[in-house]
């Protein structure tokens, strides 16, 4: 199983809706559509990701705002996305309780919580990627690889 970020969804989500759409968000504008291609390849199916309830609401709390016919494409990639993935509850206590709390937040404390119910952790987040790393969390920094590509 895959586990994918909250800002890594959401470069999924607009890509879903539209390639060029990838770069319109302010939480995406440094992506191109190449970046959602390396990340659909990188997951392969969407029946390989999971998520936690946490990721799915900030998602949707980000690109609910949309009109007419992006608000139905939004909707559709959405109902696409979490009829084919996992969705798995975490209680909030394990998040808060987690020595990330304080530096990570909520989401990305119960991301490193499930690490043993994912194989790949798929992240857009510096903060979450190296602590992933000091655990040895098996993960891709989409962002990092981005930034290597313009070096």
């Amino acid at each position: 199983m895959v586990m994918v970020d909250s800002n890594t969804l959401l470069l999924l989500i607009l890509g879903l809706m539209d390639r060029r759409l990838v770069n319109s968000h302010e939480k995406t504008s440094v992506y191109e559509e190449e970046d959602f291609v390396n990340l659909i390849e990188l997951v392969g199916d969407l029946n390989n990701l999971i998520v936690v309830p946490n990721i799915l609401t900030e998602v949707d709390n980000l690109l609910n705002n949309f009109k007419g016919e992006r608000r139905y494409k939004y909707v559709m990639a959405m109902m696409e996305f979490i009829s084919k993935s996992t969705e798995e509850y975490v209680r909030s206590v394990h998040g808060v309780s987690s020595y990330y709390f304080s530096d990570l937040g909520l989401t990305d404390s119960i991301i490193l919580y499930m690490k043993d119910r994912y194989d790949l952790l798929i992240t857009s987040d510096s903060m979450l990627s190296d602590r992933a790393n000091s655990l040895g969390i098996n993960h891709f920094d989409i962002k990092a690889y981005r930034n290597l590509r313009f070096q």
